[in-house]
């Protein structure tokens, strides 16, 4: 009886390590050869886009992309840096990780990266899309936030004239800015063409009543607060059938800013 256990517990011993031996090669094979890959997902997902158009900016009279984009939820607007530039904020991300499109053509500056947003007005802008999700990989690098594209107007009729003018007052000093801008274009069977011009300037902004004067500050019109943004364009487009267009568009923009010194309310 001692005998058969024996020869049965060496059976199994050698199964065992058998099994062992074969499950480690197993195992190794799994790691250098190439597994299949199984992706599962919708056809098209562009995530949570959403979108103002040039009606809804000027409904609530905003004259620069900054203020305009304050309108979207999730999106928050700050003024940085020693030179006072607009920027906006995309779930936390500056546009170092949102990129700013301009009818498809990515705005930076080489040195730093950083931009003034709230020079670009809205007199000549037809949409502006901010994404929030995942986005395409044709947008570049450096879309951990999103991506905001500015569509520049284009026309829908043969004769299309546009313009608007407006002034701004200020409680206590008057008329302290005033605005003016015309689009002329001309949309045919297979091209269009568009210009564009515009002007606006803000002589300065009002400090709180609550802020006590001082010799740097003697009234309640913040020193050095005044700008002046000049803008001219022209687009060019080219639509060969209902799914293709071409597009050429020239943009100078001139801008004339103050820097206010930081005001401290006692």
């Amino acid at each position: 009886m001692n005998k058969n256990y024996a020869v049965a517990g060496a059976i199994v011993l050698s199964l065992n390590v058998y099994v062992q031996e074969k499950t480690k090669v197993d195992s190794l094979n799994n790691y250098y050869e190439i597994q299949e890959v199984n992706i599962l997902g919708k056809e098209k997902n562009e995530g949570p886009i959403h979108k103002i158009d040039a009606q809804l900016i000027k409904d609530f009279n905003k004259t620069n992309v900054v203020d305009a984009v304050n309108l979207l939820s999730g999106v928050s607007i700050t003024q940085m840096g020693a030179r006072n530039e607009g920027s906006i904020l995309v779930r936390g991300f500056n546009s170092l990780r949102t990129p700013v499109f301009f009818d498809g053509i990515p705005i930076y500056t080489p040195y730093h990266g950083n931009f003034d947003l709230s020079r670009f007005t809205t007199f000549d802008i037809n949409s502006i899309s901010v994404e929030k999700g995942l986005v395409s990989v044709q947008h570049g690098p450096n879309t951990m936030g999103g991506a905001v594209n500015i569509v520049s107007k284009k026309p829908i009729k043969a004769l299309d004239i546009d313009g608007q003018s407006g002034v701004g007052f200020a409680d206590g000093t008057g008329v302290n800015s005033y605005f003016t801008a015309l689009n002329i274009g001309s949309r045919q069977d297979k091209f269009y063409i568009m210009g564009s011009a515009s002007f606006l300037n803000v002589d300065n902004y009002l400090s709180s009543r609550k802020f006590d004067r001082t010799p740097l500050q003697p009234s309640l019109e913040r020193v050095n607060s005044k700008f002046m943004d000049v803008r001219l364009s022209a687009k060019f487009g080219y639509t060969p059938n209902k799914t293709d267009e071409y597009s050429f568009s020239i943009i100078s923009q001139n801008a004339d800013k103050d820097i206010a010194s930081a005001i401290y309310l006692g």
